[in-house]
């Protein structure tokens, strides 16, 4: 359960609704889903079999901070990203994506404390619009896909209309297993597999 959230604006500590609460949370979540470097370490596992949870935990953290030190920057979003990055992902970023998330966080923010969630509302809608976020339309999409393919496949049967018939597939006679083969001395020699194999 999400409790009202203090923040300061100037000098004045702001009191988050629990709806703006809720949105901030949800926000920093979907921001840090967006970030392909932390996206391409969850999927490769490069945080252990947990990487999504270490994600999760990741949005979580920078939630609490603004509630420990509510005039957090974006300096200490940039520094707490790169340290997860570094000791829980094992990457050492090289690129400013991490100051371009956390400047999204402090946008986000302020647009939260000014009781405007349009930013937020549309990272949602853009996450539940990827093929891997829609359970129930992907099951549509597969179902349609493979009838294309299917229809695909008979086209190109009626294409290989000069093709020769297959033969007609007979059973497998099973093989009469090799007489030994002895040679002048007496001996048998062994045979290799590989001749036996067809």
């Amino acid at each position: 359960m999400t409790t009202a959230q203090p923040t300061t604006m100037g000098n004045a500590v702001v009191q988050l609704s629990p709806q703006a609460t809720a949105k901030w949370e949800l926000g920093v979540s979907l921001i840090l889903d967006s970030w392909d470097v932390l996206t391409e370490a969850v999927n490769n596992l490069w945080g252990g079999e947990d990487s999504s949870g270490k994600r999760d935990w990741l949005a979580g953290a920078i939630v609490e901070m603004f509630e420990g030190r509510p005039d957090s920057d974006e300096q200490d979003i940039e520094e707490t990203l790169l340290q997860v990055m570094e000791d829980e992902f094992s990457v050492s970023l090289e690129d400013d994506s991490s100051w371009i998330i956390a400047r999204q966080i402090i946008v986000l923010r302020k647009e939260i404390i000014d009781g405007n969630f349009f930013t937020v509302d549309k990272l949602h809608e853009r996450f539940l619009a990827k093929p891997k976020n829609r359970s129930a339309s992907t099951f549509k999409e597969v179902v349609g896909e493979t009838a294309s393919l299917t229809s695909e496949e008979s086209e190109g049967d009626e294409e290989m209309g000069d093709a020769p018939p297959a033969a007609p597939s007979q059973p497998r006679q099973p093989r009469q297993p090799l007489e030994p083969t002895v040679d002048e001395d007496g001996f048998e020699l062994v045979q290799k597999r590989g001749s036996r194999r067809r």
